[in-house]
């Protein structure tokens, strides 16, 4: 009908309506789509988002509401409205939004830009767009999506998509970091060399190729900027004079000592690449310079080896002391050219001009900030040792705040003074020092004094500061101590116990023999000038037994937490002992002591820590599982330690079970009948795991059963196993768990690894792993390749050989192999199934297959048709058996007429029964009947008449008239004497051949179908026996096995004519 409208008159209606819905549909002139949502909600609109591969940065587009629904007051709402953009790897929806974080906010309309509210509509200029940094490494699909916040705080959610949330993701694909790690730079002004130190990629990810034509080659860069993703492509510019390459290095370098040229003063930044030869192809090399790996320094590093500008104001002033020393007071004006400098003060016994020579003295390092007054200038006093006199050169350098100094050393710098020390030298040693040690000891220090030898050190104890002048009028207000020979210098004094002193003063005399007129003995100078120290304290009373606040076993950290209360002592510190044995026995008042035998100090001394109470945690052995008793022992300040040990709670000593033993499990698995299988291949079934573990659980046991093929029985992770018992009330079990797991026929086959997880009270995990099973739960594969089966033709003869030859393969092991006979098959009257045996000629491969070869004469067989079946046992259990027929047969050859005659294959068959086909009376072969009966019925009458008229004539001799008389008999079928034993079947019968008659063609006889048989002939009583012995009959002889005789063939019945 269409053809005949474009060929016929309609042809112009025909375009017409063609041209009409071209029209309907081409766009309508409006380029922009239609708002989407309500638009009170101000619900972005036509949202896109593009990745760029170059920048990998993804932007995000959309605009502001076009239609207002009549409302133009929402335009003016735009200004007081804010975009949020989100971002996911899923669609992103109401559902979902609350659980995200807006990655920017964006403004709908900015009022000081846009002053009409009319202007922030879509086609105006309400259209937006942001930038989306994607991370390195990124390979994946993300959604965008922005809701709207209105100005009275509320948000709109709606996020219809391609509105305000993207219905199709944008796959976002970066490549990975590839470049160093935490790059770091240091200056040592002392050396002048830079040290750039750097984690390589491939100490972290070993990815990266090391060796041949495609190994990483390391460019180490300097730059007067800050490298970042923003400009890094700068270093591939060529010419640029802020940009240095410095060294190209070996793939494994992680570092790089730069010389700094002497008298540089620069801020520098210092970054490192990976250039990767042929990356993406041959001959495409790739740098990645996005610095995303702190492989580029954020902070400028300033080698500053300039030296400052000398000292030029120097002065110094010898001031004699009473004690026989002196102090030499250095000053100078500072240079308000440097900041945070500082000035080393060298001191020589003659002029110097380098901080190398080895005689000159470093005495001391003045900062800048001890400047307090801010005015330039310093001071600096040195202390003058004894019996000093010459004179002493002393020098200022400058050492900026790089440690950048000059080694050489100008005059302007340096300053010379005379030191006489002997100047009103008091004979008194010097340096006095006493210091409460603990443990009942205070030490008495000193400096021998100087310009005297031989003399003798005595030291005194006293409750205050003793003058001179009380000295020499009561020597007994001094309590003496001890006395040393000089260039000792040290004593140390016994306290007795309980005393708590804080005025001890101690003062330490010489008795020596001056040279002085008139002097013949020693003298002891009693001045009390400078001998002297004090006040101290001095300590010797025992502190209260620390309280212990808390001891329990961590078994997850195999330690034992130990807290205990910190004492109001000042100073105080502490020691635990630990004991293995009863340090308390049965006695009423329990009371030990940490001297006692069996107590042991584990740590101490600890000091105290100002909080309220003191925590340690104490190592315990592996697989650990004994009481044990702690105590923590107080020692003051001062060494007074209270050796008291009381158990209990408020006590300074308790027991705790120390236990790192993880518990143990026994376990076996049942199958679905709840029998503990035997073999540790596992077969298709339903079994249950149960586990018995030594101790109580603080939560149930995680399990996780994975095959080493990758399989998992337990859902592919861990799970908890479910609780049986806790036999709490059984002391010789613990508690019990199971897990219940299945096996199919799909579960791939392999080593089962069981690996439960499980936590003791005291935190103790282990891992107990259980790998002796495995699963088979596949058949063995059974081939059988001889014999070969009947219905290809195969037939074994008597005498044959019969060869099984079979193979056998499994996915996990073959463990044996079995065949049996089946004979006379299919014969329900002699059929006999024979048992199972092993097969013997086994041969294993190395792939574990098996293959069998036995050989059977066929003589123990029947003629006929047998089964032989071979069947494979796998490690598992798993059984397989293939079956073949093959038949057995017996034949002999018959010489009469060279035939061969089978007993299974070719047996003499029965005489099949003649079918006759049924015929009417009117049929042509019953007419021709018909006829012919009459015919011979007119002929026996015939006969009977010339009988009859015989008998009546004259009888003629016989041997005249039996030739004439032949005819007639021969013609009725009779002769003249009768064969009677013929008649009765008595006669012995002639087995004839009849030659087949050609029957002429009937046009009367009717087509009846004979089955076709193959006409057999007796068989002969005679075979052809080829085992006859030496036997001159040439009969043949009957073999002895018993034949069945065939049946006699019926003569060929003639066809009718």
């Amino acid at each position: 009908m269409g053809v005949s409208m474009l060929n016929g008159g309609n042809r112009r209606t025909t375009y017409f309506v063609l041209s009409i819905l071209l029209l309907s549909s081409l766009p309508m002139l409006n380029t922009v789509s239609a708002d989407i949502g309500v638009p009170s909600e101000l619900q972005a609109q036509d949202i896109s988002a593009s990745f760029d591969n170059v920048s990998e940065t993804t932007t995000i587009t959309w605009r502001n509401i076009e239609d207002v629904g009549g409302d133009v007051n929402l335009y003016s709402e735009l200004w007081d409205a804010t975009y949020h953009v989100y971002r996911h790897d899923s669609p992103i929806t109401a559902a979902n939004i609350d659980s995200l974080t807006p990655w920017k906010s964006v403004p709908a309309c900015d009022r000081i830009s846009i002053s009409q509210s009319v202007d922030c509509r879509g086609q105006a200029a309400g259209t937006h767009e942001v930038t989306y940094q994607v991370g390195a490494g990124t390979n994946n699909s993300f959604y965008y999506a922005i809701i709207t916040e209105l100005a009275d705080g509320n948000f709109t959610k709606t996020l219809d998509f391609n509105a305000s949330s993207l219905y199709e993701p944008v796959i976002e694909i970066t490549t990975p970091v590839r470049s160093p790690f935490n790059v770091q730079a240091s200056f040592n002004t002392m050396t002048s060399q830079t040290t750039i130190q750097w984690v390589n990629y491939n100490a972290l990810y070993p990815i990266l190729p090391e060796s041949g034509p495609d190994a990483l080659q390391i460019n180490l860069w300097q730059t007067t900027f800050r490298l970042q993703r923003s400009n890094g492509d700068i270093l591939l510019q060529s010419g640029n004079p802020d940009v240095t390459k410095i060294a190209t290095l070996p793939p494994t370098d992680s570092s790089y000592v730069l010389d700094v040229p002497q008298e540089t003063s620069r801020e520098v930044f210092y970054s490192v690449t990976y250039l990767l030869p042929n990356w993406t192809d041959e001959g495409n090399d790739y740098q990645d310079l996005r610095f995303l790996s702190d492989n580029a320094m954020s902070e400028a590093l300033l080698e500053d080896n300039m030296p400052p500008n000398p000292v030029d104001t120097v002065a110094a002033f010898f001031t004699p002391l009473e004690d026989g020393t002196g102090q030499t007071t250095i000053v100078w004006d500072g240079l308000f050219s440097e900041e945070n400098e500082v000035y080393k003060i060298y001191r020589h016994g003659q002029y110097f001009n380098s901080t190398d020579d080895p005689y000159a003295q470093l005495i001391a390092t003045v900062a800048e900030s001890v400047d307090d007054d801010s005015d330039g200038s310093f001071e600096f006093i040195y202390s003058v040792p004894y019996n000093t006199y010459g004179n002493f050169v002393y020098c200022v350098v400058v050492v900026d705040q790089f440690g950048a100094y000059n080694s050489d050393i100008s005059l302007q710098s340096c300053a010379d003074v005379d030191e006489d020390s002997d100047e009103n030298w008091v004979k008194e040693p010097t340096n006095v020092n006493a210091t409460f040690l603990g443990n009942r000891t205070t030490r008495v220090t000193w400096t021998d004094q100087a310009g005297v030898e031989g003399e003798r050190y005595h030291i005194w104890r006293g409750g205050w500061r003793v003058q001179g002048p009380e000295f020499k009028s009561n020597p007994e207000i001094l309590t003496w101590v001890g006395s040393v020979p000089d260039g000792v210098e040290q004593f140390d004094v016994i306290l007795d116990e309980g005393l708590e002193d804080i005025g001890t003063h101690y003062f330490v005399t010489s008795e020596a023999l001056y040279n002085c007129l008139g002097c013949n003995s020693t003298v002891m100078y009693k001045e009390l000038v400078q001998n002297w120290d004090g006040p101290i304290v001095e300590d010797t009373l025992a502190p209260e037994e620390a309280g212990i606040s808390n001891l329990m076993m961590l078994g997850e950290l195999q330690v034992v937490d130990f807290e205990w209360k910190n004492s109001n002592e000042d100073g105080e510190s502490y020691y635990i002992y630990r004991h293995f044995g009863d340090p308390f026995g049965d006695s009423e008042f329990a009371v030990s002591n940490y001297t006692d035998p069996g107590w042991e100090l584990i740590e101490g001394p600890i000091p105290e820590n100002n909080f309220a109470t003191m925590i340690r945690q104490i190592p315990v052995p592996d697989d650990a599982q004994r009481d044990v008793w702690y105590s923590v022992i107080i020692a003051d300040a001062f060494g007074n330690i209270n050796p008291l040990i009381l158990p209990g709670i408020g006590g300074n000593s308790l027991q705790v079970t120390e236990d790192t033993q993880a518990p143990r499990i026994s376990y076996y698995i049942a199958d679905e009948d709840g029998i503990p299988v035997t073999d540790n291949s596992l077969v298709r079934g339903e079994y249950t795991l149960r586990i018995e573990t030594t101790e109580t659980l603080n939560e149930n046991p995680m399990i996780n059963m994975t095959t080493s093929t990758g399989g998992s029985l337990t859902g592919g992770s861990e799970t908890a196993m479910i609780l049986l018992s806790q036999n709490t009330n059984n002391p010789n079990k613990g508690p019990e768990y199971f897990q219940t797991f299945s096996i199919s026929s799909t579960t791939t086959a392999g080593d089962v690894t069981i690996t439960i997880n499980l936590t003791d009270m005291v935190f103790n995990t282990a891992d107990r792993v259980i790998d002796e099973f495995s699963i088979d739960a596949k058949s063995p594969v059974v081939t059988i390749f001889s014999p070969t089966s009947e219905d290809d033709g195969s037939l074994y003869m008597v005498g044959d050989d019969i060869s099984i030859v079979a193979g056998a393969s499994d996915d996990v092991g073959i463990v044996a192999m079995q065949m049996r006979f089946v004979q006379n098959y299919g014969n329900s009257d002699s059929m006999v199934t024979e048992p199972w045996r092993n097969a013997t000629g086994i041969t294993i491969s190395e792939e574990g297959d098996w293959t069998m070869q036995m050989v059977f004469p066929s003589g123990n067989f029947l003629p006929g048709l047998h089964e032989v079946s071979v069947k494979a046992i796998d490690s598992a259990g798993n059984e397989r058996t293939s079956k073949v027929k093959f038949a057995v047969d017996w034949c002999i050859h018959r010489v009469s007429d060279g035939t061969t005659i089978c007993e299974h294959s070719n047996p003499v068959a029965e005489e099949p029964e003649t079918i006759y086909p049924e015929l009417n009376a009117t049929d042509p072969p019953y007419m021709i009947a018909w006829v012919t009966a009459g015919v011979s019925l007119l002929a026996v009458l015939v006969s009977l008449v010339v009988i009859v008229t015989a008998m009546s004539g004259p009888k003629k001799k016989k041997d005249e008239d039996d030739v004439g008389d032949d005819w007639m008999n021969e013609f009725i079928g009779t002769s003249a004497e009768p064969d009677m034993a013929e008649i009765t079947g008595t006669a012995p019968r002639e087995e004839k051949v009849s030659a087949p008659q050609d029957d002429e063609e009937d046009p009367f006889a009717v087509n009846v179908v004979q089955p076709k048989r193959r006409r057999k002939k007796k068989v002969a009583e005679d075979y052809d026996d080829d085992d006859d012995d030496d036997d001159d009959d040439d009969r043949p002889r009957r073999k002895p096995r018993k034949r069945r005789s065939a049946p006699r063939r019926k003569p060929p019945k003639r066809k009718r004519s």
